[in-house]
């Protein structure tokens, strides 16, 4: 119906919904945006090294066989390469364009996921459960710059964290709607669980154990098995598991780590991290809002056809124990191969999943609890928070003020006038790298230094990483940093 024609009362709620939507929408674009500033680091160059001397599939082979069996992120990493190739712009420009169609992506991916999960929810209802889901990640990310401006630690771990939260979705909506999966949709899973089974080390059983699940479920529920779909889903990521864990690079790359292989400590250590990162998880004000919004919504949204059955209960505990689960054995993993804690941007990857299992479950036990909810509320003093303007007007100020009190924005506040400085500064270098005929270059350090958008520099030693792939990409004997004692 066109706005002009609706009711007054629903012409207000819809235009609260729009409103409330702009200020998570404004925080991330705003985010976004900051990847126009982003620039190569010591990884990227590496990467860029490999693929102009020897393209796409002779990198991944050399890498595959040398250091890392993650071949999805080991391709996606060389793109901007192949863009500055192809188009003859610099590679800093193509960095950042491969980082901005990243974070389409990403939140294509989180739009496309909770649209499948509020299958009755209207468009502006969905789009705001989107805008918080995408910028409450990205405010409580552990590492913000790994997630959004770094491509070699985002490739590892944001597609299969997306591809993971869209293959549980799928899973959940076909259980609570008593469905069964099509040959398309079963395809298209077993593609992207492929897909994301290759991109690092533990996604692959992570999925493997949502497609059991999604098993036992139904066959706890009474529900059709198809034993053939979940087995053609699962088949697909073993294989993608295998091709990662089956690298000659991987056992390479442990033995330079003496403290890896521990198997109880790592179960003891991977415990006790992984209970920091909750804390840290629910520390977040923006985590509990939208918490908040995933419940409001299913609370208001229009009834389903049939009556929800209590099965929605189990369904809600089952997911919670699963992403808990996948989230305890990625930080287990990640002590027992190299014996440190999990890196942050794995931390990211955990965090998207518990985020969106943890929606779905808010949803699910309140649409159980729906017709209870709505009696208590209707006899409260708190009936009027659920109104049509009143609950978006609500929810928009809560994650405004969560956004706002957020790690993120912290983080801004406090780097913000060094970003742009940063930006000039990556520039000047590439220019001096590109322009200067000396095979024997001298580079000044960043002054500027926010670890929003950089973690390393250039060193003294020119033989050492990252010196040495920044040499070879610009066609230079060696390069290091002027102002560093040699």
């Amino acid at each position: 119906m066109p706005l002009a024609t609706r009711p007054l009362a629903g012409r207000r709620a819809s235009l609260a919904w729009a409103l409330g939507s702009f200020f998570p929408a404004a925080f991330l674009f705003g985010l976004f945006a900051l990847i126009l500033l982003s620039a190569p680091e010591h990884d990227d160059f590496c990467f860029a090294d490999q693929y102009a001397r020897h393209g796409f599939i002779q990198t991944i082979s050399i890498i595959y066989h040398s250091l890392s069996g993650r071949v999805v992120a080991l391709f996606l990493s060389q793109i901007p390469t192949a863009i500055s190739k192809a188009t003859n712009v610099s590679l800093l420009s193509a960095y950042s364009l491969t980082l901005m169609a990243c974070a389409g992506l990403f939140l294509f991916g989180s739009a496309v996921a909770t649209i499948r999960a509020w299958p009755r929810a209207g468009v502006l209802q969905v789009t705001f459960l989107t805008l918080a889901f995408a910028s409450t990640v990205v405010s409580a990310a552990p590492s913000l710059r790994e997630l959004l401006y770094w491509l070699a630690g985002l490739t590892c771990y944001v597609p299969p964290a997306l591809l993971t939260i869209l293959i549980l979705g799928e899973c959940t909506r076909a259980l609570d709607t008593d469905t069964e999966f099509s040959w398309p949709l079963t395809i298209g899973v077993a593609l992207g669980g492929l897909v994301a089974a290759m991109c690092n080390e533990f996604t692959g059983l992570w999925l493997l154990l949502i497609v059991a699940a999604s098993l036992l479920a139904r066959h706890l529920f009474g529900q059709r098995r198809q034993i053939t779909h979940h087995s053609l889903i699962a088949v697909a990521i073993a294989v993608g598991f295998v091709v990662v864990v089956s690298a000659s690079g991987n056992s390479t790359r442990m033995e330079q780590l003496p403290n890896a292989g521990h198997f109880l400590p790592s179960l003891f250590n991977g415990f006790r991290d992984s209970l920091i990162g909750l804390v840290r998880f629910f520390r977040e004000p923006a985590t509990l809002v939208s918490l908040i919004a995933a419940g409001a919504i299913a609370l208001v949204e229009p009834e389903p056809a049939k009556p929800a059955s209590s099965k929605g209960k189990m369904l809600a505990l089952g997911i919670i124990a699963t992403c808990m689960a996948c989230c305890y054995f990625e930080y287990f993993a990640h002590q027992y191969a190299t014996g440190f804690r999990l890196v942050e941007r794995a931390q990211n990857q955990a965090l998207i999943l518990l985020l969106f299992g943890l929606m779905l479950s808010v949803r699910l036990l309140v649409q159980a609890y729906r017709p209870q909810l709505r009696e208590r509320i209707s006899v409260s003093g708190y009936r009027g928070l659920l109104g049509p303007v009143t609950l978006p007007t609500g929810l928009a100020l809560l994650m405004i003020a969560s956004l706002g009190l957020g790690s993120t924005a912290a983080l801004l506040r406090k780097q913000w006038q060094d970003l742009y400085p940063y930006w000039q500064e990556s520039n000047a270098r590439h220019v001096l790298l590109t322009t200067s005929t000396e095979q024997v270059v001298a580079v000044p350090r960043h002054r500027w230094t926010p670890s929003l958008l950089m973690s390393s520099d250039v060193t003294a030693d020119a033989d050492r990483l990252p010196n040495d792939c920044i040499a070879r990409y610009y066609h230079k004997s060696a390069i290091y940093a002027s102002d560093a004692p040699r």
